[in-house]
Formats: structure tokens, sequence, C-alpha cells
């Protein structure tokens, strides 16, 4: 089932970078966030309650989380749930680092300008396709950071949620919880021009890829006797 869900997750990883890496398809969905007679964005990235909510907050949040879920297996030994769950709370840990760190990376690798930089909404810099290259005399004189979406990696990165359970019903519930959280981070970024869709469905498509093969390494390599309590 993890392999199934591995090849489904790269087929789509594969699927965005081809219907986005190549064309303005991005334009047209950024374009709903952008009222050209203003030139501003849906959202004051400045709103200090919309920044609360959908940025400091959430990550706040995350990180509080995953720091319990250290606590909890430090604690296992005297704590019977957590005892039983070692190893999942392990691939949680364990994801809520990779997924943000790997995306950061990317980030930084692959020099892709925020749609806020950009000419089409009022920046400076031309929109060019994730497999192009910049014009030779119209480069960014500093790295672009903005591909693909940090901020929404966090939520995404609680896919690992559903390792917690073993009932069908609450791994869905755990998945989409997950989802949704990190889709009102990604989409409150694309609301204030820091992102596109495809930044944020690629966030989402590599959370799912780490996450799955966190999964299958933690129980292939740590064993089944780690999960009862000693």
């Amino acid at each position: 089932m993890a392999s199934k869900f591995a090849v489904v997750g790269l087929f789509a990883l594969v699927l965005t970078l081809v219907v986005f890496g190549f064309n303005d398809a991005d334009l047209v969905v950024q374009n709903l966030f952008f009222d050209a007679a203003t030139s501003s964005w849906m959202v004051s990235k400045q709103a200090p309650l919309e920044r609360l909510v959908f940025y400091t907050g959430p990550k706040a949040l995350i990180i509080c989380f995953g720091i319990a879920c250290v606590v909890a297996l430090i604690a296992s030994p005297r704590w019977p749930w957590a005892a039983r769950r070692r190893r999942a709370l392990l691939i949680v840990v364990l994801s809520l680092i990779i997924v943000p760190s790997l995306v950061g990376g990317l980030k930084t690798a692959t020099n892709v300008a925020c749609p806020a930089n950009l000419e089409t909404y009022g920046g400076t810099l031309p929109h060019v396709p994730l497999f192009d290259a910049y014009p030779p005399d119209d480069r960014p004189e500093k790295t672009q950071r903005c591909f693909p979406a940090g901020h929404a990696s966090g939520g995404f990165a609680l896919l690992s949620l559903v390792v917690l359970f073993t009932e069908r019903r609450r791994q869905y519930q755990a998945a989409g919880f997950a989802i949704l959280v990190g889709t009102i981070m990604g989409v409150y970024k694309m609301a204030i021009g820091d992102h596109f869709l495809s930044h944020v469905l690629v966030t989402f498509e590599l959370a799912v890829i780490v996450v799955v093969g966190l999964t299958s390494a933690v129980r292939r390599f740590v064993p089944a006797r780690f999960d009862r309590q000693e």
C-alpha cells in the first residue's frame, strides 16, 4: 500500500511539473488573487490578524506539536499510549523535520521568484517558467527563494499523523486534516502574492513522498518490538 502512495505522489509531482513548468498556467490562477485596478493582493501581507491566524499561529502550533511528539517519545517508557506508538511518533517527528528541510533546500536551488516580485504584478522581474532561464540581461541580483512553498510544508508534513492510527476512518480524518491545514497555509501565501499554485502542489506531493518513504524505512529498519513498553 505504501509503495502505491509513493508512486501516486511521484506521478502527481511529475504531472504538476509538466503542466505548470513550461507555460503561464500559474498566472491564470494567480490572477484570481490580484486586483489589477488597485495593484493589490487579496490579502495584505501586513494585515496583523490574517498573519497571526494563517502564518505565525499555525507555524508556532506545528513547532509546539513537534516538540510534544519528542517529549512523548522520551516519556514513552512511562506512558503506555506513547510506548505502543514509538515508531509512529518517530515517523511524525522525522516528517516534521525532513519535509520543511527538503523544501527549504529546494527553495535555494530553484531560484524561482515570488509572484509579487514579477513585473506582471508590479514587481521588477520577468515571469520565467520553472524550466526556463532568466533572460541574460534581466537576471535577479540575488537568488529567489519561492519554490516550492515553504510555509505549507509544515502543514503537509502532518500527513504523518496517519501512522498514529490503525482504524481506516481515523487515518482518512488525519490525512484530511493535514491536507486542509497545508492548503489553508498555502492559499494564504498565494493570496498575499508569495506563491503560485504549482509551488503549493509540489510541496504537497513532496510531503506525500517523504512521509511514505519514512514510514516504509522506519517500519523496515526499526523492529516492531520498539513499540512495546519495556
